[in-house]
C-alpha cells in the first residue's frame, strides 16, 4: 500500500513537472485537457499513465531529480516507439512496449558498437580522462582511543617520537588500540569508520601526521604511517579498459544525440495546467 507521504510526493512532483514546463506550449495551441500530460506527434501520454509511473518510481526509492524527469522519460520512450514504427520494427517484434523500446535502444547502440577507434584516439582519451583510471588514494593508519582527554597530548607526542600504537595501548591503562586492517585503506573505506570531517582531513594528510577526533568512546588519536598517492597505471597496462570506456562513452553520446534528433523533428506539447 502506498504511504501518505509517497502520495504527497507524487502529487508534488507531478505538479512540479507541469509547472516547470508551463512556458513551453505555444500560445496559438489550445490547452491540453486535464487528462493529458503531453502530446507527442498527436499521440497522448495520459495523466494517469504519468502518475502510475511516478508512483512506481517513488515506491522504488527513486531520487527527486529522477522523479522530475519522469514525463521527459515517457516522451523519449514514445518517440522511440514511433521511430520503431517508421523503421518497421513493430512488424518484426512483439507488440510489447518494453520490448520495442529495448529493440530500438539496441539498434541505436549496435550501430555505434561497430565503430573502430585508432590508437591515437584511444591514447588521447586516456590522456584527457586519466582520473577515470587512477587508483584511489590509500592510507595506512594506526590508531588508539584514550578515555581521559587530558592524556592525549602525551600520547600524541609519543606517537610522533615513533612509539607504536600497540605499545602505547599495552603500556597505558585507559588506552585501547583501534583494530584496522593491516593494509592501506581508501577514503571510501575510511568513510565507513570515521566521520566525514575526519576523512576530509585524512585526504590532505601526509606520512607522520597525527589527527584526533572526539566520540562517545573518548579521544581517537590517528597516525598516518604511509600514503599511497592517487596514480593512473601506465597506458599499456590498461589499454583494453581505456578502449572499453571510450566505447561506452561513445555509445552514450550517440544514444543521447539520437534522442535529441527525435525530439527536434517531433511536435511535443506538455500540459501546463494539469493539477493534482
Amino acid at each position: 500500500m502506498m504511504k501518505l507521504t509517497d502520495g504527497l510526493l507524487i502529487a508534488a512532483v507531478a505538479l512540479g513537472i507541469l509547472v516547470a514546463v508551463a512556458g513551453l506550449v505555444d500560445a496559438g495551441n489550445a490547452p491540453l485537457r486535464d487528462t493529458t500530460a503531453a502530446l507527442v506527434n498527436e499521440t497522448a501520454i495520459s495523466a494517469d499513465e504519468m502518475e502510475s509511473v511516478l508512483q512506481r518510481r517513488t515506491q522504488e526509492g527513486a531520487p527527486v531529480d529522477q522523479l522530475l524527469g519522469t514525463l521527459d522519460n515517457m516522451i523519449d520512450e514514445e518517440l522511440l516507439i514511433q521511430r520503431a514504427s517508421e523503421l518497421g520494427i513493430l512488424r518484426r517484434d512483439s507488440n510489447v512496449r518494453v520490448a520495442i523500446i529495448q529493440a530500438m535502444e539496441k539498434s541505436i547502440l549496435n550501430e555505434e558498437r561497430g565503430r573502430s577507434f585508432s590508437e591515437v584516439q584511444v591514447q588521447a582519451f586516456y590522456r584527457d580522462n586519466t582520473a577515470l583510471f587512477a587508483e584511489p588514494l590509500r592510507l595506512e593508519l594506526e590508531a588508539i582511543v584514550v578515555t581521559d582527554a587530558q592524556r592525549a597530548s602525551s600520547l600524541i607526542a609519543a606517537l610522533h617520537e615513533g612509539v607504536t600504537a600497540k605499545a602505547l595501548a599495552a603500556e597505558n591503562d585507559g588506552v585501547s588500540i583501534t583494530r584496522l586492517p593491516p593494509v592501506p585503506l581508501s577514503l571510501d573505506a575510511l568513510g565507513r569508520r570515521y566521520p566525514q570531517d575526519v576523512v576530509s582531513r585524512l585526504q590532505t594528510a601526509v606520512e607522520g601526521d597525527v589527527l584526533t577526533h572526539e566520540s562517545s568512546r573518548g579521544t581517537h588519536i590517528i597516525k598516518i604511517l604511509g600514503v599511497r598517492e592517487t596514480a593512473a597505471p601506465p597506458f599499456n597496462e590498461i589499454r583494453l579498459s581505456v578502449l572499453n570506456e571510450l566505447q561506452m562513452q561513445s555509445q552514450n553520446i550517440a544514444y543521447n544525440e539520437y534522442l535529441a534528433w527525435l525530439r527536434q523533428r517531433a511536435k511535443i506539447r506538455k500540459n501546463e495546467r494539469l493539477a493534482h
